[in-house]
């Protein structure tokens, strides 16, 4: 049990580091700041689905 919220905490953290990077390409590109937030919320969101579902398919987590 432990060791599943390790990878559940290392998935969030993963999709952290996307939604930094995907803000800074949007303040690189010339975006507002408004625009920088809603593309690092998306990216979030977006890696967060992605690696946990792919977590879920290794049967790293989950029942």
């Amino acid at each position: 049990m432990q060791q599943k919220s390790i990878y559940v905490i290392i998935a969030v953290l993963v999709a952290l580091v996307a939604a930094l990077a995907g803000s800074l390409v949007a303040v690189v590109e010339g975006g507002r700041p408004t625009v920088a937030f809603r593309t690092g919320v998306t990216t979030f969101a977006g890696a967060l689905t992605l690696v946990l579902g792919v977590m879920v398919c290794l049967g790293v987590v989950g029942s």
